[in-house]
């Protein structure tokens, strides 16, 4: 039975070899005189049927990772049609020394009237103190572990408290009191080509790591104290629009910054002592999260030029049926849902997902941080060194991080479900730098913009402008369907050896159908009775018969 399962076999491997339509397979059929030959082309087929299934099954994870793909638009956008962005002006010295001495004269007086517990001993001591408010800024590597003692904060918690007559008190419009105002930071402005008074153009608003001038702002404010929220958007509201009709320099505006002077500079945490610009999308709050393309250091004595180019984006209608953890973007609708707001970005999604991660870690929020509308708690003075542990959790730095628990190894990971948007207009920015040259007399500059300042206190020139006038425009759509995708399979199965789906059929066919038959009928063989017997029939013997009629006769 073995040797007819193997030639049946044997038959059956043959003919598959004869007649399939797979190139490369009949060398198998002939003799060769080359010792090994065979054994050579077949493994070469086999690297190559391994290889184009390899690239094949590339080609559907890549489909099912991500579907979608961009194209360049053919058309170009003018740039009038994009939103300037809002550029926020940021110094060093986050609180002014002389307003925050004022500030604690105040608190002092107020502390000798009172019957609370002293909290400092001289006004020095106090203004000394009051310098704990900066550790509410988000920077990530500021630390002053020895203003962390819960006893003097709760007794100057208790001091503000009283102060503002047993109604709270806000951080956030604390530190905004005691930051350099904007005509004192930003003198000087000319928009595409005429003077104008720069103190008019610039909102001061605190963010997560300053207080900052900010330029074509157009997010409304979220002040712990209605008052104060309506007084600001009263303010935001009479700051006169600037619309960017043209790109070059000549269209464009420039502002001159000036520093604090160096009696007013107060020992907070600063890296440097250069100005800090941010540039963000008008709606955001101020504080760049997903990318570090939109901050500028501008030194002091130098000229910052700042082109920013557009580019438009937008998907097809045939993504919106795709999910959006496979797009990687959402559509407004989408994101709104999700966020449970009416504005939507990739920076507010981080935005309120960081004040999530606080309000579960320390249970309230960051003053400067509470840009969004959701009611929440505000941090106070006693949840301070929490909100210290949370920010070293959160940045991620630790002097053993090998030993962090499981919950801080993630922390960084519960923000993954924060998406671009599908459809909108991403900035690009470059900068181009020049000295300032200073004056070498008191009676300091003579001509343009910069003409009778003198350099008491740093200076610098910003310039911002639409770097082209028309901006690429670019389209996401889906890469193709299934249809698609298994033309480009029978294109490289073709390509290597005339492979296609019917040939798949077709050793299907001969490994279950024709080989089942094979098999089948070798077995029906087998079983037949083999007949030892011979005997003799008249048919068998008919030829002879007239040779023994001769015989007879």
């Amino acid at each position: 039975m073995a040797r007819v399962e193997e030639s049946y076999y044997r038959r059956l491997f043959r003919e598959f070899l004869r007649q399939s339509y797979i190139n490369g397979l009949h060398p198998f059929l002939y003799h060769t005189p080359v010792r090994y030959a065979k054994a050579i082309w077949l493994a070469f087929l086999t690297a190559i049927m391994i290889y184009t299934h390899i690239v094949i099954a590339d080609l559907i994870l890549e489909y099912l990772v991500q579907p979608t793909e961009i194209h360049m638009a053919p058309d170009l956008v003018h740039v009038a049609n994009s939103p300037f962005p809002a550029v926020g002006v940021c110094t060093s010295n986050k609180i002014n020394g002389r307003l925050l001495r004022s500030y604690a004269e105040k608190l002092f007086h107020h502390q000798g009237n009172s019957s609370l517990q002293a909290v400092a001993l001289d006004l020095d001591d106090m203004a000394n103190r009051l310098l704990v408010l900066a550790q509410f800024y988000l920077n990530p590597l500021e630390s002053d572990h020895e203003r962390w003692n819960a006893t003097e904060l709760d007794r100057l918690h208790r001091l503000l408290v009283a102060y503002h007559n047993g109604a709270g008190y806000s951080v956030r419009d604390i530190l905004r009191d005691l930051s350099p105002g904007c005509g004192d930071l930003v003198i000087r402005g000319i928009v595409f080509g005429l003077p104008v008074n720069a103190s008019q153009l610039f909102l001061k608003r605190p963010t997560s790591s300053n207080v900052c001038c900010i330029f074509n702002y157009r997010r409304p404010s979220y002040s712990q104290f209605l008052t104060k929220r309506a007084e600001e958007d009263s303010e935001m509201r009479a700051v006169p629009m600037v619309v960017f009709e043209s790109n070059s320099i000549l269209n464009s505006v420039q502002f001159v910054l000036q520093d604090t002077p160096k009696e007013d500079i107060t020992n907070t945490f600063h890296s440097n002592s250069a100005f800090q610009l941010i540039i963000f999308p008008q709606e955001d709050y101020a504080t760049i999260q997903s990318t570090t393309l939109g901050e500028v250091l501008v030194d002091h004595y130098s000229i910052v030029e700042i082109p920013i180019q557009p580019m438009f984006f937008s998907s097809g209608d045939g993504v919106r049926g795709v999910p959006p953890h496979i797009r990687r973007c959402y559509y407004p609708e989408e994101g709104m849902r999700l966020l449970n707001q009416s504005y939507y970005s990739l920076d507010e999604c981080l935005l309120v997902c960081r004040m999530k991660s606080m309000i579960d870690h320390c249970g309230c929020v960051s003053p400067p941080l509470t840009g969004s509308s959701m009611d929440l708690d505000y941090c106070m003075l006693p949840d301070l060194p929490c909100l210290m542990r949370w920010k070293s959790i959160w940045y991620g730095y630790s002097d053993f991080a090998y030993l962090q628990n499981k919950e801080e190894n993630l922390v960084q990971r519960q923000c993954e479900h924060c998406l671009p948007t599908c459809n909108g207009v991403s900035m690009s920015i470059t900068t181009n730098v020049a000295p300032l040259r200073r004056t070498y007399n008191s009676s300091g500059y003579f001509t343009g913009l910069l003409k009778g300042l003198t350099n008491e206190r740093p200076l610098a020139i910003i310039k911002l402008f639409f770097k082209l006038r028309f901006a690429q425009a670019t389209k996401s759509q889906m890469v193709s369907s299934w249809v698609v995708l298994l033309n480009r399979f029978g294109g490289i199965l073709s390509l290597m050896y005339g492979f296609s789906i019917v040939s798949y059929i077709e050793i299907l066919y001969y490994l279950t159908g024709k080989g089942f038959v094979y098999i089948y009928r070798s077995f029906l063989l087998d079983k037949e009775p083999i007949n030892h017997n011979y005997s003799l029939y008249w048919r068998e013997l008919r030829s002879n018969l007239p040779r023994q009629e001769q015989l007879r006769k």
